[in-house]
């Protein structure tokens, strides 16, 4: 289930990185040709780019793809090792929780009291509040299975799984 999703959000972020590429050359091409650009593209662009950056992360997480420093740990016994990867999964599960907080609270804050960005279109912000949530909310996921899997290869003695 979880993969379905995670396919569902690298795919809007690939849409959102074509929406990006396309946005620019239409606001720089229309500046040049007719004198003006796509209205608000400096807006949509920031807002576009929620959802490029932060929807594949959930999977990168679950590839553990993220940049690891090795060089020290290459140094370790691999039992250190999986107890330094337990630590870092509660690390990471409590920064991810404070991000998820801190994006339910602007989610909440922006939609109730409609907030929007000034320009032609005034774009409402909730929506890339909400893509940043949904984004986190999957990361955290993510990293308490990661913590659970981790844990269990540690307390066995184990290997945990290069990629969930």
């Amino acid at each position: 289930m979880i993969k379905r999703i995670e396919h569902v959000l690298d795919t809007l972020g690939a849409l959102a990185i074509i929406a990006l590429c396309l946005l620019i050359v239409f606001s720089v091409v229309g500046r040049e040709l007719i004198g003006s650009g796509v209205p608000d593209s400096i807006i949509l662009v920031r807002e576009l780019m929620v959802p490029a950056i932060l929807f594949p992360l959930s999977t990168a997480t679950a590839r553990r793809a993220h940049i690891s420093i090795e060089v020290i740990a290459n140094h370790f016994p691999a039992s250190l090792n999986r107890w330094v990867a337990v630590l870092a999964a509660i690390v990471g599960m409590v920064i991810v929780g404070t991000l998820i907080a801190a994006s339910w609270v602007q989610l909440a804050k922006t939609f109730s009291e409609a907030s929007h960005y000034g320009g032609d279109f005034a774009i409402p912000k909730w929506p890339s509040r909400a893509a940043y949530f949904v984004a986190f909310l999957f990361v955290g996921l993510r990293l308490i299975q990661i913590f659970w899997v981790d844990l269990r290869a540690a307390i066995r003695g184990q290997d945990a799984p290069a990629t969930l």
